[in-house]
């Protein structure tokens, strides 16, 4: 790295202006067209909007990636006193302020489970199951063949419970939003006082912070995410679903920055230098998220338990064995070859599409993580000298039965709510959009690769 030293350019523009306003209506309409659209088509799917509640659940997992990766970014900036990332840490700082509307945006999930609704969450049906158990014979009787089917689930249901479950999603929300308003806020006190003082307060800081959005980051994706597959469970499911983060927030940076430059700021502070270092990331990432899925799949395949390899065992067999195959190639072999190349992340036009294919296959990853859960299998028992029909929950029955069907509610909630994000991130866009008296800016304005 150089120790080239440079100033702000003379005709810099720096300011945000109305762009905050204007990219914050953009993402308004667009996420209030395509939800109104998703309404509609989840009101004529006909299964009590089963198919709604899934697509929610993996553009919201998908929505929250990005300002997660783009908070550990942060975390690690101030932690390591980095300095090519000072210029792009006020756009971080911006799309990590996007947390308390993208939590909010998750009610869209949360209040259904709340409310009752068991058709997203199978352990929402077995603590009903529970709780009504009695209130009749026949309810015993069905609770105590749902118990016998679920072993594994049942003991779960003291965490998995539907309050306990809200409870833990708004906590989790507020330490994200905490953490991310205090750096932020620090970051544009120092604007306006220049105290140098505060970037070794805010590296302090990151230390502990970072340890908590590391068990919070892991908590969330065990929650929302795991939990669709109550029955099985990995440890390090959560530092997967961090890696896949981190790929979706630095490819989303790198659209950031390239949108604000296309509007006639930063363009002298942000150069090829810059992309390059956020190339490298997704780069980076791109091969963690290989190692830690791989690592998964290599422990608990050769351990050759059925509670464990079940949940590859319907993704590597019948439809899904096309998804798996897709998601290998196209979020790791494709992009790991050609982000490899030096030029292909100097060069922006290639950045950004690798950026938006990155974003796309995240998404795809998610939706290969959440949406096999969708088919419960049903089974006829005898409960108490009567014939009872129980759903068995996901990852039950004959492969045969698990389909992909894609939908096109998949897609319109998706988009409905990155329109969310962009809205959550505009409102953040204001003031400087580079901190404009950190002691080492001008390091970074001078940032050159070896």
């Amino acid at each position: 790295m150089s120790s080239l030293t440079k100033s702000l350019h003379p005709d810099e523009k720096v300011k945000a202006g109305k762009l905050g306003a204007n990219l914050g209506k953009a993402g308004i309409a667009v996420a209030f067209a395509f939800m109104v659209v998703s309404l509609w088509l989840g009101s004529q799917h006909g299964d009590h909007w089963k198919r709604f509640l899934h697509a929610y659940v993996i553009g919201w997992a998908f929505i929250a990636a990005i300002p997660i990766g783009m908070l550990w970014l942060i975390l690690l900036h101030h932690l390591t006193r980095s300095r090519w990332s000072v210029v792009v840490r006020r756009i971080a700082e911006a799309i990590t302020g996007a947390f308390p509307i993208v939590w909010l945006a998750g009610l869209g999930f949360i209040v259904p489970v709340l409310a009752g609704n068991d058709n997203l969450y199978y352990w929402t049906y077995l603590a009903h199951a529970k709780a009504s158990a009695a209130s009749s014979p026949e309810a015993q009787a069905a609770w105590d063949a749902l118990a016998r089917a679920n072993g594994s689930v049942v003991h779960k249901l003291g965490w998995l419970d539907p309050t306990f479950f809200t409870i833990r999603y708004l906590i989790y929300g507020g330490i994200f939003t905490f953490i991310s308003q205090y750096f932020a806020r620090t970051s544009r006190k120092q604007d306006e006082t220049g105290d140098p003082a505060l970037s070794t307060r805010m590296r302090v800081a990151s230390g502990p912070s970072m340890i908590v959005f590391a068990l919070t980051t892991s908590l969330v994706a065990f929650d929302v995410l795991m939990s669709l597959s109550p029955a099985w469970y990995s440890t390090i499911y959560g530092v997967i679903y961090w890696g896949s983060s981190c790929v979706a927030g630095f490819s989303a940076l790198a659209l950031f920055v390239l949108g604000i430059q296309r509007t006639g700021r930063l363009t002298h502070s942000i150069n090829e230098e810059h992309y390059h270092d956020i190339g490298k990331w997704m780069f980076s990432f791109t091969f963690f998220w290989a190692y830690t899925a791989f690592s998964q799949f290599m422990l608990q395949w050769y351990g050759n338990m059925p509670e464990e390899t079940v949940w590859y065992k319907y993704r590597l067999f019948g439809d899904w064995q096309w998804v798996s195959w897709a998601i290998l190639l196209g979020y790791w072999a494709f992009p790991f070859v050609f982000l490899m190349s030096r030029w292909t992340k100097r060069i922006v036009p290639s950045l950004v599409f690798f950026a938006v294919w990155q974003l796309v296959f995240t998404w795809l990853h998610i939706y290969w993580n959440a949406m096999p859960s969708y088919d419960w299998w049903a089974k006829t028992h005898e409960a108490g000298g009567a014939l009872v029909s129980l759903d068995l929950g996901p990852l039950r029955g004959p492969i045969e039965y698990h389909h992909v069907g894609f939908s096109p509610l998949d897609i319109t909630v998706w988009f409905a709510l990155c329109g969310v994000l962009v809205a959550g991130v505009a409102r953040n866009l204001v003031g400087n959009l580079i901190p404009v008296k950190d002691p080492v800016l001008g390091l970074s304005l001078g940032h050159e690769q070896l």
